[in-house]
Order: C-alpha cells, then sequence, then structure tokens
C-alpha cells in the first residue's frame, strides 16, 4: 500500500503513516466483515472529511448504556469468531490446491532455500542469486517440521525448517534407462516373434535373418539415442 503512494520519493513515506493508518482502521475486513475501529472502541471512527456531518455514525444519537453495549459487542464477536473461521477454511482450501504435500526421509538429498539481503555497496542484487544451496543430506528430525542437514560437499551442518527444503534431482547420476528398457523390450518382442515359427507358410524365423539384423541396428540408434541424452543433461548441468 505504500509503494502506491511514494511514487519516486522513497524517502517521505514515514509522512505518510497516519493516513494510511486511519485507511486501514475504518476499512472494512473481509475476514471479520467489521473494522478494525468498530472492533477496538465499539463505534465506527469519525473521518476528518465529516467531523461536523450529522449523518456520520455514533453521532447525533442517544448515548449507549455499557450494559447494552457489551451485550451488542459480545453478539458482534461471536459474528466475527463464525467469520474468520469460515475465511480460514476458505483460505487454506486455496493454499492447499497449490501445495505439494512432501516431506524428506532421514539420509535423502535436499536444497535449502537461500534468503539472501541486497547490498549496493558491494553490489549484490538477492533476486539474481541462487534461490537454492545444496545438496545437503538429512541427518535427523529435532522436531516436526526442522531438519537437521549436512552438506555432501563442505560437511557443515545447518538446522532448517522442512517448508525450505526441495528435493534434489541428481541428473549426473540418473540414466537414461526408460530409451534402454524400451529397446530392450521391442528387442525381446521382435525376437520372440522372429523365433516363433510360422505355421501358416512352409517357411519360419531363422537367425541371421535380415529381420535380425534390422533389430540389432535398431537396438544401436536407440542406445545412441540415449547416450546422446546423457550427454545433453550432464552438458545443461554443468
Amino acid at each position: 500500500m505504500i509503494a502506491q503512494f511514494v511514487d519516486d520519493h522513497q524517502n517521505t513515506w514515514d509522512e505518510l503513516l497516519p493516513e494510511m493508518t486511519l485507511a486501514i482502521n475504518s476499512s472494512v475486513s473481509e475476514t471479520t466483515g467489521f473494522s478494525p475501529a468498530f472492533l477496538l472502541q465499539g463505534r465506527e471512527a469519525r473521518l476528518p472529511g465529516a467531523l461536523y456531518d450529522e449523518v456520520t455514525p455514533g453521532t447525533g444519537s442517544t448515548p449507549e448504556t455499557a450494559t447494552s453495549k457489551a451485550t451488542r459487542l459480545k453478539e458482534v464477536f461471536a459474528i466475527v469468531r463464525n467469520n474468520i473461521q469460515r475465511a480460514s477454511q476458505e483460505q487454506g482450501r486455496h493454499y492447499n490446491l497449490r501445495r505439494r504435500l512432501w516431506r524428506p526421509a532421514i539420509g535423502s538429498l535436499v536444497l535449502l532455500r537461500q534468503h539472501h539481503l541486497s547490498n549496493a555497496v558491494e553490489g549484490f542484487a538477492a533476486k539474481l542469486a541462487p534461490k537454492f544451496d545444496g545438496p545437503y543430506r538429512v541427518k535427523s528430525f529435532p522436531s516436526p517440521n526442522i531438519a537437521k542437514l549436512q552438506h555432501r560437499e563442505s560437511r557443515k551442518h545447518k538446522t532448517a525448517n522442512i517448508n525450505d527444503l526441495r528435493e534434489f534431482h541428481d541428473h549426473e547420476s540418473e540414466e537414461p534407462t526408460d530409451l534402454l528398457e524400451n529397446a530392450d523390450i521391442d528387442e525381446e518382442s521382435n525376437e520372440t516373434s522372429t523365433r516363433r515359427p510360422n505355421h501358416g507358410t512352409a517357411e519360419s524365423a531363422k537367425p541371421g535373418t535380415p529381420d535380425k539384423r534390422q533389430h540389432r541396428q535398431k537396438r544401436a540408434r536407440w542406445r545412441n539415442t540415449a547416450e546422446n541424452a546423457s550427454a545433453a543433461n550432464r552438458a545443461t548441468t554443468n
């Protein structure tokens, strides 16, 4: 909200705090259904432009007794509690739509989120810095949401919240086995069909036929594709 008013004059933001405080306190909250000023004082705040306006809420009316005011505020607070509970459930539902439940296991490798601060003197911009550091190995869980980590290379220990962790994928050690497995399955099925005699014709497939040579050539092409994919992954990682 402050950024909408300071524009290029960022050294005068503190001069706007009184007006912004009044705006926030007199605005109806979407969660509670009431303004903060009404929940705190039992009446709406008088705005500067309506101090002498008779239609301003709370002016020109008979003073309310303390007992009736306390009874009315109890009813208001009961409504506010229901509104807060309903808003919390709705906000939690929207938040969980984008959240993936994940918890690292002891011994697994993870990345740790970094919370950088920009430094104009050193020419360091937090937005351009790496967002994660690691990999770290999970050593233990002192509490349900806290994990003790150890860097895989430097062996330094750190303690972090699991919300700051992300699963680490070691692309260098992973082999593109999916292509090779598909090639082996394809070759096995083709060789089986080649060795199976065809009772409908007088000839049956024999070892060393051109079909088998084609299968070998096809498997070689699959392996070349897998090696090229692995080399590309290593080059991207480096």
